[in-house]
């Protein structure tokens, strides 16, 4: 499933925090190279967004 490698991401209430996604996958178009997705939740606000993960991330 998902692992435990944080990311440093931008949140909507625009801080850059270290988070680790509930949930990764590849979005891609048919033929193409995808880029990696994670669903994070905002300490904050409690709010989930999307953010791109790096390459070389593990999905």
């Amino acid at each position: 499933m998902s692992s435990k490698k944080s990311v440093k991401v931008k949140t909507p209430s625009g801080k850059e925090v270290e988070l680790v996604p509930e949930k990764a996958w590849v979005l891609a178009p048919k033929g193409r190279k995808g880029v990696k997705i994670g669903l994070f939740k905002d300490p904050e606000s409690g709010k989930y967004f999307r953010h791109k993960l790096p390459d070389d991330y593990p999905v």
